[in-house]
């Protein structure tokens, strides 16, 4: 199940990111576009949920908003925080919306490139909060117990495989 559900998540984060990331190249705009997506969906299905045989059930009462906000916080925005934080401390940067637009970027000058990353002590410090981000999201994510790992018994949910429909003869 844990396999399942980790290439389930890894399909929709491939998904928001080859549709949104040709749009504005800026990671963060991709990570909250992921936690919309997780939100939104919550209730149907996510498309690597559907491909994986996979589906997020809450209390017959219904899933309330913040659960399912409680949710996306745990399973989308905080690794897509730590991807950020990771990848703004490498000193990684990707020209936004305007370069897109064909404007030049505000930190190259007469063909010079300017740096732009982090530097002194506050690039380490964020990439290793980054790391650290990233680390917590995977020890919450192998806290399986059944179906239900800690973000799902937090919010009151849990993934189940769907049923394969019998052909019927």
């Amino acid at each position: 199940m844990l396999v399942r559900r980790m290439v389930a998540r890894l399909l929709d984060w491939l998904l928001v990111l080859v549709v949104v990331w040709p749009l504005v190249h800026e990671p963060v705009i991709v990570a909250l576009c992921a936690a919309v997506y997780d939100a939104l969906l919550l209730r149907l299905n996510t498309i690597g949920k559907v491909l994986t045989g996979l589906r997020v059930v809450g209390p017959a009462s219904g899933f309330e908003h913040r659960r399912a906000l409680t949710r996306t916080l745990v399973t989308t925005v905080v690794p897509g925080a730590g991807g950020v934080l990771v990848l703004t401390g490498v000193g990684w940067r990707e020209p936004a919306l305007v370069a897109g637009l064909g404007w030049q970027q505000p930190w190259v000058v007469a063909g010079e490139t300017l740096p732009v990353g982090p530097s002194g002590w506050v690039g380490p410090l964020v990439l290793v909060s980054g790391l650290v981000l990233l680390g917590l999201s995977a020890v919450e994510s192998l806290d399986l117990r059944g179906t239900r790992t800690w973000h799902d018994r937090k919010a009151g949910t849990a993934v189940v495989r769907l049923k394969v429909a019998q052909s019927q003869r």
